[in-house]
């Protein structure tokens, strides 16, 4: 349990140093000149791109190199550049430095949730999932509240040089950590693979496992449609008529409090359905969501000033983090066992540049089309279109889950493969 504590903290701070940008996004806005596809851009593309695509080489290397060292450096890149961030000038120097940001926090998840998936059981992969993304509703929650306090005396500026330092703070802690896999998956055997070879065998099971794809493009829709967060501060000042240090005060109180309960939600709701039936986890995923999202809706249309307003605020801020561990833990648990952080990191990859960048450059061009247009409420109109692929992801869930019980089915019937990933038993 000091190992998940640990790694949630780092969590924590991974995404309070993410997203310190979008706590800030009426003074960074207004500060810049940015305008809603610029910054839309800075939280989407300019960052994803490079995080992505460089954390699916950190994801290969995870399962080659001493992972807490991996660690230590991404974190020591980061927060340097999180310093960096403060001294800013324009469009251009922030993107630069959000590029490099990408590079450095693409190390952590695929290594820390590699490290969780060897010291806890099969059984208990989602509430180990969960618990570590409980770092994003409380960094993204401290973020704000960062924002709301201590930005509102000192300046976002330096906040940035702040949040920096206490990262740069963590790193020789990270360097205490045990690398737990000596001798595991062959030893030294396994750690000289070349990296073509671990990228093989993830399009290997992807090709072998239907469940495994549905999963993946159920992500994707998820963290697509959430997309709409983005423009959240300014939609909550510009058209909901909030205080700008009351937006940022509301949303951190609202991710802490719902993104808490989502994640905690997601990791034991999830692992107790699993411990029922094969498929538990993704029937989860397809409940709690149609359950869920239209309160997300509602909160779009909603008056500030109606009953429904703040209890659909919170459900909604739920709905953010209730995925993650079922999410990890389904593809942690169907990917073979030599290239689980490579398969975390190409779910990452996915989820972030096909989800995250996307749906942020989405409601960014929509909301300022929408505004060129003269339409009313231009950032509302966009954020409930951008969210529409959160339903489809319903019957992709379904579809995985009746897909896994005809793999689970199959295999009971010929036997795995060799190399091939285990596909959960009805009990785990």
């Amino acid at each position: 349990m000091g190992l998940l504590a640990f790694l949630t903290l780092m969590n924590v701070l991974n995404f309070a140093d993410r997203f310190l940008i979008q706590a800030f996004a009426v003074d960074m806005s207004a500060d810049l000149h940015l305008t809603n596809v610029e910054y839309t851009l800075l939280t989407g593309f300019v960052f994803t791109t490079f995080y992505t695509l460089v954390g699916l080489l950190m994801g290969a290397l995870a399962d080659r190199v001493h992972r807490p060292r991996l660690m230590a450096g991404g974190i020591l890149l980061w927060s340097a550049l999180t310093a960096a961030t403060g001294a800013a000038a324009s469009f251009v120097q922030l993107g630069l430095i959000r590029m490099a940001i990408g590079v450095g926090e693409a190390s952590l998840t695929p290594a820390a949730l590699g490290l969780l998936g060897e010291a806890f059981s099969r059984r208990r992969r989602a509430f180990a999932a969960g618990c570590y993304y409980l770092g994003a509703p409380l960094g993204i929650g401290a973020a704000f509240m960062v924002a709301g306090s201590l930005g509102a005396r000192i300046g976002w500026r330096p906040c940035f040089y702040v949040l920096g330092a206490l990262g740069v703070l963590c790193v020789p802690w990270m360097l205490l950590l045990r690398e737990p896999r000596s001798g595991h998956m062959g030893g030294a055997a396994a750690t000289r693979r070349p990296l073509r070879h671990a990228m093989a065998e993830v399009r290997g099971a992807l090709a072998r496992s239907g469940a495994l794809r549905l999963a993946v493009v159920g992500g994707v829709l998820v963290i697509f449609a959430q997309g709409a967060l983005v423009l959240d501060q300014l939609w909550l000042v510009q058209e909901r008529g909030f205080a700008k240090q009351q937006a940022q005060n509301l949303a951190g109180l609202m991710f802490l409090a719902g993104g808490v309960a989502g994640a905690i939600l997601g990791g034991l709701g999830g692992d107790w359905l699993q411990a029922r039936r094969p498929d538990g986890r993704l029937l989860f995923l397809a409940a709690i969501y149609l359950l869920g999202v239209p309160a997300a809706f509602m909160y779009r249309v909603a008056d500030p000033a109606s009953a429904a307003f703040y209890p659909c605020m919170f459900i909604g801020s739920l709905m953010v983090t209730v995925g993650y561990g079922p999410i990890f833990a389904c593809v942690q648990d169907l990917a073979p066992e030599q290239v689980k952080s490579t398969m975390t990191a190409f779910l990452i990859l996915c989820m972030t540049l096909f989800g995250t960048s996307a749906g942020n450059l989405a409601v960014g061009a929509l909301a300022d089309a929408f505004r060129a247009a003269a339409v009313a409420a231009p950032i509302t109109r966009a954020a409930c279109i951008v969210m529409a692929p959160w339903l489809l992801a319903i019957p992709c869930f379904l579809l995985a889950a009746r897909r896994l019980r005809r793999e689970s089915v199959e295999q009971q019937v010929f036997g795995a493969a060799a190399g091939h990933a285990p596909l959960l038993p009805v009990r785990t």
